[in-house]
């Protein structure tokens, strides 16, 4: 069931040209590239072409390129993010990001747009980078009160003890980086012996590895969009999996995984879990499309992640609840765009 909240505020109307020009970001830094670049097809794909003008915008580390939603090259001012279609420069007037991990998730590529006056339909460069950490997510909600695992972080630099650690802790744990997606190096440990090399596999995605108390339960997550003034969070959906846990296989190449929507719940269970998600993503001043991660079990619901640029694929847990909302992708997709072009962009101080 979808279940509608009023929106705390939303900003002024504005006149909207005549097809305006959008670009949708994908690529990447990290290893979730490849998911980007599906997410950014089927968002191309539902964008109505009857009101908004689509290109491409590629962003990797062998630098920024243009394209036509064919695959034709463009020539990109990436100063002023403006493309020559063969007439001259054309102002990109908003960006759809599409790009899972950094710098889309992050805030880096929201921080630059800010610079510019460009709007996009994620949150801002503090929700973003904010989210991007687990570690800072998960201590922000214990102390807004939201249930949360108890976890340490650790430092590449810093001495570790293994055997604290896991006093601290606990075992079972999980072992994740502190910033990456699609459950790139995260580990489930099951004895202190294992803890050692799931740490070493974690520091290979970053700096920064987040150790964290394993809650038993079922894995339940809620997507909440934010569209028109009114919060929507949309129906549940239960993750369940052979695996230990929904890792990148499980994701994405497991035929076992089942990802069920609307999750087979008690009614106040599902109900307790919108509820909380919308919370979340008003607490931590999300925007647009979010997926927030829960586990459930005797503790009742605790919160596990937020994902601010979540999956957009045919693999994707998202369009599945949009299948079983009253929404369409394409309602979502072009809604989220049209309320970020009336929204407008943080003023230019060029």
């Amino acid at each position: 069931m979808v279940r509608v909240f009023p929106a705390d505020n939303f900003g002024p109307k504005s006149n909207v040209m005549d097809r305006p020009l959008i670009a949708i970001a994908r690529g990447g830094y990290s290893g979730e590239s490849v998911i980007s670049h599906q997410s950014a097809a089927r968002m191309l794909e539902v964008l109505d072409r009857s009101v908004y003008d689509p290109v491409l915008l590629t962003i990797d580390r062998s630098g920024w390129s243009a394209s036509t939603p064919e695959g034709e090259p463009l020539v990109l001012d990436r100063g002023s993010l403006s493309v020559d279609r063969g007439s001259g420069a054309e102002q990109v007037r908003m960006v759809l990001i599409a790009i899972h991990g950094s710098p889309g998730e992050d805030g880096r590529l929201q921080g630059f747009l800010d610079l510019l006056g460009i709007p996009y339909q994620t949150g801002g460069v503090l929700n973003t980078s904010l989210t991007f950490s687990k570690h800072t997510t998960t201590a922000l909600l214990r102390q807004l009160g939201h249930p949360v695992a108890g976890s340490m972080l650790l430092h590449r630099d810093l001495p570790m003890d293994l055997p604290a650690i896991a006093q601290e802790v606990g075992i079972p744990c999980f072992v994740k980086p502190d910033r990456s997606g699609s459950s790139l190096g995260i580990s489930r440990v099951d004895s202190e012996e294992a803890l050692g090399s799931a740490i070493a596999k974690a520091f290979d995605e970053d700096d920064l590895v987040l150790v964290e108390a394993a809650m038993k339960g079922r894995e339940l997550t809620c997507g909440v969009v934010q569209l028109d003034g009114r919060v929507i969070a949309l129906p549940l959906c239960e993750v369940v999996t052979s695996h230990t846990f929904f890792d990148f296989e499980a994701k994405y190449h497991a035929a076992d995984t089942q990802e069920i929507v609307p999750a087979p719940v008690p009614e106040e269970v599902a109900r307790e879990c919108q509820e909380r998600s919308v919370r979340i993503y008003r607490d931590l001043d999300c925007r647009g499309l979010v997926r927030i991660d829960h586990i459930w079990g005797e503790h009742g619901i605790g919160t596990i992640e937020v994902n601010t640029t979540p999956g957009f694929t045919a693999a994707s847990i998202v369009p599945r609840m949009l299948a079983a909302s009253d929404l369409g992708e394409a309602e979502v997709v072009n809604g989220m765009v049209k309320d970020a072009l009336r929204r407008g962009g943080q003023p230019s101080e060029r």
